[in-house]
């Protein structure tokens, strides 16, 4: 078990089998890593469903839920990290 997970006591997406290719959804992982603790520290949590394309899905979920700012975590750090880091990257979007 990664040093990370016993940390956080999971990895980003775990329980969920995201759905695209393997290398791209690892990538998207690594980013999501990175913000994992900022948004559990507030009792939320961003989940990976799918990579299609360009395209990433994700679900928000416990306080992200009905958080009235989980847009600007989506739109203000999730998404330009990710454009930052995957130059295949193009849209964001949230269930």
């Amino acid at each position: 078990m990664s040093f990370l997970r016993r940390w956080m006591g999971h990895a980003p997406g775990d329980g969920v089998e995201a759905r695209g290719d393997p290398l791209r959804v690892a990538e998207v992982r690594a980013v999501l890593v990175q913000i994992e603790p900022l948004v559990r520290a507030d009792g939320g949590r961003i989940e990976l469903l799918a990579v299609e394309a360009g395209r990433v899905l994700v679900r928000l979920s416990g306080a992200c839920s009905h958080c009235h700012a989980s847009d600007m975590t989506l739109r203000g750090v999730l998404e330009p990290r990710l454009r930052a880091a995957l130059p295949w990257f193009e849209e964001l979007r949230a269930s």
